[in-house]
């Protein structure tokens, strides 16, 4: 576990609460369809940790797609207020992935790439020199 990162976040009611006790391992925009959808925007912004450093309280319902990869995606929401507050995918076993806007604090985030471009809207952009890919890259 990296020490000294601590961040912590909630849905809009503060029924489902989390904390990451770890730097997140990979963080990202993702402009498919279905984030645009989710979010109500032109992308969700996503921050990917292992699992074993975040704890999440409260009680969540959960929605599954199929992703293009084939994997099962879980997003998980308040059942409450229907603040989106993580998902889990079936092909990333040990991970989180937590949604950026739901931290407190969230000024340590900085998108590392930029996915499915092919669906970006022309006015949602990216801060330039960012990596930026027309869908989902291999997994390293």
């Amino acid at each position: 576990m990296t020490s000294g990162f601590f961040a912590q976040g909630q849905c809009l009611c503060g029924a489902v609460r989390f904390v990451a006790r770890a730097k997140p391992v990979r963080m990202a925009q993702g402009h498919c369809r279905d984030c645009q959808r989710v979010s109500g925007a032109g992308h969700t912004s996503n921050a990917l940790f292992e699992a074993a450093n975040v704890e999440v309280t409260g009680k969540t319902s959960s929605y599954a797609v199929k992703a293009d990869s084939g994997n099962t995606l879980t997003r998980h929401f308040c059942p409450a207020c229907g603040s989106r507050v993580f998902a889990l995918n079936s092909g990333r076993s040990g991970k989180i992935v937590l949604a950026a806007g739901a931290f407190d604090d969230s000024s340590w985030f900085s998108p590392q790439a930029v996915l499915y471009t092919r669906s970006r809207h022309a006015w949602d952009t990216a801060g330039d020199g960012v990596p930026a890919f027309e869908a989902m890259p291999p997994v390293r």
